[in-house]
């Protein structure tokens, strides 16, 4: 229950910073622009610019609502953390048009390029398992009734559909182009933020059962990293062999291959990682080091005889 409410508080420290700078990126670089940015935020900025009423109370007046449906339909905490972004994100920006913040109207394309960027912060909340609200909300609720749904596709579908009512609003296709750098960038920031900062690149191996130690010492004790090891059968062949799971680092994969290259016939493909968690604890193997440096020491003249 404590190590709860302190994951809650700590959340809710990142959440009304993080909302302050997403608010501050709209204010500078959006509203002057003349073009709908994604989500929610999109439709409010279209009807501020149509009434002239601040953004910010469209912005709460429009996700209320759907965060008293999804109260019922989701998760409390997460209905929580989007409803504290929503409450900071308009009085932020109520309270930077009575500030009279400075807005940038220089190049529209650079303000496209940096709202998308602090748009993209809103990464952060669904990180920790809150949403900036509007078409994540929606979405998430659509798929709780239908499992089946993809929420990045309904999201994006709405996000078309902003973007459509900021033509017809703004009347010319830059409103549009612009609108397409800021959702890209922000696409691209958000997935930045939800990418593990671990990451890696997945190593898939198959070999002859009767090669499969010598690989493994090589990736234990070579690449200090570890393995899991399935059994297998050639669909072909009909012989045993091993797929071996091997996580490694980028500036690993030249060192991996060229480990794999030495083992006849093995077969071995990679791909990316979103992240990782966990960690593969050394210790364990610490005492099979040594017999292992010793035997390879024993094979090494053999090995540069083979080369010369």
């Amino acid at each position: 229950m404590k190590n709860g409410i302190k994951r809650d508080v700590i959340n809710i420290c990142i959440i009304i910073p993080t909302t302050v700078f997403v608010a501050m990126g709209l204010w500078v670089f959006v509203y002057k622009a003349d073009f709908a940015p994604s989500g929610v935020d999109g439709l409010a900025t279209v009807l501020q610019y149509l009434t002239k009423i601040n953004a910010g109370i469209f912005t709460f007046a429009l996700n209320l609502p759907l965060l008293i449906a999804a109260w019922f339909i989701l998760k409390k905490r997460y209905v929580i953390y989007t409803l504290i972004y929503t409450v900071v994100l308009s009085f932020t920006l109520l309270v930077l048009e009575k500030a009279e913040m400075y807005q940038y109207v220089e190049n529209d394309v650079l303000a496209a390029l940096f709202g998308g960027v602090s748009q993209g912060l809103t990464g952060i909340l669904l990180r920790i398992g809150g949403s900036s609200g509007g078409a994540d909300v929606i979405g998430c609720m659509i798929q709780k009734k239908m499992s089946h749904k993809n929420v990045e596709s309904i999201i994006a579908y709405v996000s078309y559909v902003i973007v459509l009512i900021g033509f017809i609003v703004y009347g010319n296709l830059h409103s549009v182009l612009l609108s397409v750098i800021e959702i890209f960038v922000c696409e691209r920031i958000t997935a930045m933020i939800l990418r593990d900062r671990r990451n890696a690149v997945k190593f898939e191996i198959v070999v002859d059962s009767s090669q499969t130690a010598a690989m493994r010492e090589m990736i234990i004790f070579e690449l200090r990293h570890g393995a899991t090891i399935l059994k297998a059968e050639g669909a072909f062949s009909e012989e045993n062999k091993d797929v071996l799971f091997c996580l490694v680092s980028y500036r690993q994969i030249a060192e991996f291959l060229r480990i794999v290259k030495g083992f006849d016939g093995a077969f071995v493909y990679y791909s990316d990682v979103m992240g990782v968690h966990g960690n593969f604890d050394w210790r364990i193997e610490e005492e099979k080091e040594e017999d292992f440096n010793k035997r390879k020491m024993r094979i090494k003249p053999s090995d540069e005889k083979k080369d010369r």
